[in-house]
C-alpha cells in the first residue's frame, strides 16, 4: 500500500466522520426548527437542551433555542440565548439579524433602553451593508418602542426616516399608520387625519380586505375623535359596505361598533348597531368582539 496513502487514512477518516456529524447536526437543527413551527415549542427546548449537552456551541442551536422562548413569551432566557447566537455569528448579516432578534426579546422583556441599542447596532451594520430594506425595518422597529415608551418626537422622526427608505406604498402604508397613532394621542387631529388618510388610499390599491378594513376603521375612530361626525360616518359606512360585499362579517361587526360609538358620541341611540354586531358574533364567536361588544355596553350604561 502506498505510504502517503497510509498516513492519509486517518485524516480521511476524521472528515468523514465530521462531516457526517455536522449532516446529523443539521439535521436535528431543522427537525428542533419544525417543532417551533408546528407549535411544540416546549419538545424544541428540550431538544435544544440536549443538543447544547452533546455538540460544541451552535449558533443554530440557540436560535432555534431563542425562536421556540420567544413564542411562548419567556423574553428574559430569549435575551440570553440571542447574546449567544450573536457571539457566534461570523457573518454580518448574521450579526444584523441576531441584534434585530435580540432587540425584540429585550422589548417582549420591557427592557427598552437595552431594546433600542440593540436595534442601533443591528441598524448601524445595515447601513454598512447598504441594505436598505433592513435600515427601514430596524427604524420602524425602534419607533415602535419610543411610541410605546411615549417618546413621540423621536418615534415620528424614526417613523419618518423609514418613510423615506420605503420603496413602495405597502411599506408606506405602515409607517403613515403609525405616525397617525401617535399624532392622535397627542391629539393633533388634523396632522393624524393627513397620515391616516395616506395610510387608507395606500392600502386601497394595495391592501387585502384586513388592512383596508382595519385602516378604514381607524380613519373613522380618529375623525370621531376629532369631532368631525360626519366624516366620521361616511368612513364606517365605506368599510361596512366593503365588509358586505367581500364577506367579511367580522369587520362587518366591528364597523358597526364603531358606528354605535358613534352614535353614543352624538348623543343618539345606538342599539340598532350593537344587536347587528350581536347578531353577527352570535355565528363567529369571536373572542375579540366579545370584549369590543362588552366595551360598549358598558358605554352605554354610563
Amino acid at each position: 500500500m502506498n505510504l502517503l496513502y497510509i498516513l492519509l487514512l486517518p485524516l480521511l477518516f476524521i472528515n468523514v466522520y465530521s462531516y457526517a456529524d455536522d449532516v446529523n447536526l443539521n439535521k436535528k437543527i431543522t427537525e428542533c426548527n419544525q417543532l417551533v413551527k408546528s407549535g411544540n415549542e416546549e419538545k424544541a427546548l428540550e431538544y435544544t437542551a440536549q443538543l447544547l449537552k452533546q455538540n460544541k456551541p451552535e449558533r443554530d442551536i440557540f436560535l432555534c433555542q431563542s425562536r421556540a422562548q420567544m413564542s411562548l413569551r419567556r423574553f428574559a432566557d430569549a435575551v440570553i440565548s440571542l447574546k449567544s447566537v450573536d457571539q457566534l455569528s461570523i457573518l454580518p448579516n448574521d450579526h444584523m439579524m441576531a441584534l434585530a432578534m435580540l432587540g425584540n426579546a429585550y422589548k417582549g422583556n420591557n427592557q427598552f433602553n437595552e431594546a433600542i441599542g440593540a436595534y442601533e447596532l443591528s441598524l448601524n451594520i445595515a447601513i454598512t451593508l447598504k441594505n436598505t430594506s433592513f435600515q427601514r425595518i430596524t427604524h420602524g422597529l425602534i419607533g415602535d418602542v419610543q411610541s410605546n415608551t411615549k417618546q413621540f418626537d423621536e418615534a415620528v422622526t424614526s417613523y419618518q426616516a423609514a418613510i423615506k427608505l420605503s420603496l413602495n406604498d405597502n411599506e408606506r402604508a405602515d409607517a403613515f399608520e403609525h405616525l397617525a397613532s401617535i399624532f392622535s394621542q397627542q391629539q393633533k387631529y388634523n396632522l393624524a387625519i393627513e397620515y391616516q388618510l395616506k395610510a387608507t388610499l395606500a392600502y386601497t390599491h394595495y391592501g387585502d380586505l384586513d388592512s383596508q378594513a382595519n385602516s378604514g376603521l381607524e380613519l373613522g375612530r380618529i375623525y370621531m375623535e376629532a369631532g368631525e361626525y360626519e366624516q366620521a360616518e361616511k368612513s364606517i359606512n365605506k368599510i361596512l359596505k366593503l365588509a358586505s360585499d367581500n364577506g367579511g362579517p367580522y369587520w362587518e361587526a366591528k364597523s358597526n361598533l364603531l358606528m354605535a360609538r358613534l352614535r353614543l358620541s352624538e348623543h343618539q341611540n345606538p342599539q340598532i348597531y350593537i344587536d347587528a354586531s350581536l347578531r353577527i358574533n352570535k355565528e363567529l364567536n369571536d373572542a375579540s368582539l366579545k370584549d369590543d361588544i362588552a366595551a360598549v355596553l358598558g358605554m352605554v350604561s354610563q
